[in-house]
């Protein structure tokens, strides 16, 4: 318990940082954008009413989160280049660039906040400048979302050097790491594997013999015992 009011402590310090909140609340732009055109566009379908005044709601606080964002970015700016000026000029510029056009997209947002604002007071299937402006605040919707998703990714060139765009200074021939030296000793001195073959139950059988060919008969020893000759002793 004590460790999770440490860390509901230090959030609260983080989110009242302008470099973390902006980082906080970026996000919250495009995903907010992104569901409402979804369910503004379900809401079409289905011609569900409450659910396309709830898309319009989400539309106009997505868009409300551009200003809170916008603040904080521009607060973090100068701690941002004083961080990278020596090391990563490149990253300082890329940043103030990136914020330049944050800012001089802020009339997409402006626009869209007044779009869905009318289209909720009037209403959307009362009449057709109802429909009219619902539709307008969809398209509006996808082009901030897309540029705000294209200034993100931005950003995320500079501070994220892992991503596919850059070189990776990585042979891939070299990705698999050799094994240890005591595992490749060890498959040195092991002896390979002996693989069994399959073995034809034919070759066991005895070869018969050719046909018109008769076997011989055994022959008797060349040398053997012989009979010793008895003669009778002389008479006297």
């Amino acid at each position: 318990m004590g460790e999770f009011i440490i860390q509901i402590e230090k959030l609260v310090n983080a989110v009242g940082d302008a470099e973390y909140r902006y980082l906080l609340i970026e996000p919250l732009i495009f995903y907010g954008l992104l569901v409402g055109v979804i369910m503004l566009g379900v809401g079409f379908v289905m011609k569900a009413h409450r659910l396309q005044t709830t898309a319009l709601v989400v539309l106009a606080v997505a868009a409300l989160a551009y200003f809170p964002y916008k603040d904080a970015r521009l607060a973090a700016q100068p701690r941002m280049a004083q961080v990278y000026k020596t090391a990563f000029p490149a990253r300082v510029s890329g940043f103030a660039r990136n914020t330049n056009d944050w800012i001089a997209t802020s009339w997409q947002f402006r626009l869209l906040i007044l779009c869905t604002g009318a289209t909720i007071m009037i209403g959307i299937n009362r009449n057709r400048i109802g429909y009219g402006l619902a539709v307008a605040s969809m398209l509006l919707a996808l082009l901030a979302a897309k540029n705000a998703l294209w200034l993100n990714y931005q950003d995320a060139i500079a501070y994220h050097p892992n991503l596919k765009l850059h070189e990776a200074p990585i042979d891939p021939r070299s990705v698999h790491d050799p094994p240890p030296p005591a595992e490749r000793r060890e498959k040195e001195r092991r002896p390979p594997a002996i693989i069994a073959e399959p073995i034809n139950p034919a070759s066991l059988a005895p070869t018969p013999p050719p046909p018109n060919e008769r076997i011989p008969a055994p022959l008797p020893p060349a040398s053997g015992p012989q009979a010793r000759k008895v003669q009778p002793l002389p008479v006297y």
